[in-house]
């Protein structure tokens, strides 16, 4: 299992199945869900995660760039896609247009002259395009201002070529910051109010990211667009405020393993790794990973790294299994960790080489868990998730765990909202 497999990236499909149940339990049967796939689904393979949402209820998908976009209709993944980059064109003979006529192609409205630009680009094609106007609200990114958002839905109400199949908004911080949410959100509703006339009632009406779904029922309006949720690591990133009760139940989808490829004693005050971090306070038994930044795994920006790495072997008298922490600076394609503590280790074979190392598991409470390990690093899990290195083989299973979401306790849950869930 050395070389090319010496590292492996295994996605747990059942635990996707349970997280859209969740979802949909949660936001209810009128609400529709938008999981978003952004950059090959953040690196797990959006052909596969996808085509498995789409079989578990997805009602739409969410893309940043038209390359994207394609890539999902190659897959035949069966649901309409939205476009969040501006599309300004696109020739008869790619992917887009397929899309585009089979009514499978939903592109976002960013201001008035990029609305100019696809009313002449469904002219050319003569095929109306379902729109959705983003409103920015604060985000500051894209889309139009609050004030300019009347003027570009009356000339998409007046329009042949576009129609208004969505108006959304995209909040800066509902992660740890209620009050700002609330303010976007007055905003955007201010819209609605506003120009209520230009917005037709089958209209998506969509907000809510995955930390404002997990917040409130009031985000959810007619779709939720969500990331972290589906890979089950959005409840890990919420800093303060109430969160809904179902949002609990989100699982983890990922683990990483590798495999111990050398082990050696070294004596108290052996330094290990780069800059000498990491200093032996004892005789120390260092086990050699075959990964590193390379391979995705970040470097710590703390001094000591507070992170673990769990340790699994067939011993003499039954399975061994122990935590061992991280030492020394992660190398390029090697990292350190101090065996010591793992007993049965030494009593094995070249003392473990071979053992089977889990760097990230699918245990929110572990020391391994994604978010725990991206935070040592001081990355976002999304960016952990992006980093992970496509060399690395990405293996998909399915496991004998239901997946429907688990009975909810509507009576704690109705509670908890009722304490105010931050908004």
């Amino acid at each position: 299992m050395f070389m090319a497999e010496s590292s492996v990236i295994e996605i747990n499909l059942s635990s996707i199945d349970h997280n859209l149940a969740v979802m949909r339990e949660m936001v209810g049967d009128g609400c529709l869900l938008c999981p978003v796939v952004k950059a090959d689904a953040y690196g797990l393979g959006a052909a596969r995660v996808a085509k498995r949402m789409a079989m578990g209820g997805a009602d739409l998908f969410a893309v940043f760039s038209p390359e994207q976009a394609a890539a999902l209709a190659a897959a035949a993944v069966g649901k309409p896609v939205l476009v969040l980059m501006p599309v300004r064109d696109f020739s008869r003979g790619d992917d887009l247009y397929r899309m585009l006529v089979s009514g499978s192609l939903h592109l976002t409205v960013h201001d008035l002259r990029h609305l100019e630009q696809l009313q002449r680009l469904a002219e050319k094609f003569a095929t109306p395009v379902p729109v959705h106007l983003e409103v920015d609200t604060g985000m500051s990114r894209g889309g139009c201002l609050p004030e300019e958002a009347g003027e570009v839905l009356r000339r998409i109400a007046a329009s042949r070529w576009v129609r208004l199949a969505g108006i959304f908004t995209h909040f800066s911080n509902p992660r740890c910051d209620p009050e700002r949410t609330r303010a976007q959100m007055a905003a955007f509703d201010g819209v609605l109010e506003r120009d209520r006339a230009c917005v037709p009632a089958e209209c998506i009406v969509h907000v809510a990211s995955s930390y404002a779904a997990l917040r409130h029922r009031r985000f959810h309006r007619s779709m939720v667009r969500f990331g972290l949720a589906w890979t089950g690591l959005a409840l890990d990133g919420i800093e303060s405020g109430e969160v809904l009760w179902e949002s609990e139940q989100l699982r983890p989808i990922l683990s990483w393993r590798s495999q111990l490829a050398q082990v050696k004693c070294i004596p108290a005050g052996a330094s290990v790794g780069y800059g000498s971090h990491w200093t032996a306070e004892r005789e120390t038994r260092v086990g050699l990973i075959p990964v590193g930044y390379a391979d995705g795994y970040p470097m710590c920006r703390t001094g000591r790294d507070p992170r673990q790495v769990r340790v699994r072997a067939a011993g003499l008298h039954g399975e061994i299994e122990g935590w061992a922490p991280v030492i020394g600076a992660v190398n390029m394609d090697q990292i350190a960790i101090d065996l010591s503590d793992v007993e049965g280790l030494a009593e094995l074979p070249g003392e473990g080489v071979g053992a089977e190392v889990e760097l990230v598991g699918e245990d929110r409470d572990a020391p391994n868990h994604l978010a725990s390990v991206a935070a040592a690093a001081g990355i976002v899990p999304y960016e952990f998730l992006c980093r992970l290195n496509q060399r690395i083989r990405r293996v998909y299973r399915t496991d004998e765990r239901a997946a429907s979401a688990p009975p909810v306790d509507r009576a704690r849950a109705s509670a908890r909202v009722a304490q105010g869930g931050a908004g």
